[in-house]
């Protein structure tokens, strides 16, 4: 729902603590990212990831259901599930800190 604010949302996104992450195709290396225009982050492969289907389990139900967008704590709820579900089907992975970010929009757009 952000295509109109690229490069990231200027609005409050009611996912309390969301991130905005942006992978740009020409940024992937195989060390750890430098933060050159062709070194800004490296990932792992066969990846660790979670699918809809997964959260949805045989719910049949929408991961999203048919709450508002907007509902803070139902938000929270699915990040939690996510986030629980993807521990529980990779028990051993490491869990990441968050990086900093020294992004300045004004900096960036003037």
């Amino acid at each position: 729902k952000f295509e109109s604010m690229y490069p990231y949302p200027s609005t409050a996104t009611h996912f309390a603590g969301g991130i905005w992450y942006s992978f740009p195709s020409h940024g992937a290396c195989d060390a750890s990212p430098t933060g050159a225009a062709d070194c800004t982050y490296s990932y792992s492969w066969p990846p660790e990831d979670i699918s809809l289907a997964e959260l949805q389990g045989s719910t049949k139900h929408s991961f999203w259901g048919d709450t508002d967008d907007d509902d803070d704590s139902a938000n929270a709820a699915r990040v939690q599930a996510a986030a629980d579900l993807f521990k529980q089907k990779f028990p051993k992975s490491e869990d990441l800190d968050t990086p900093p970010c020294d992004f300045n929009y004004n900096k960036f757009w003037s």
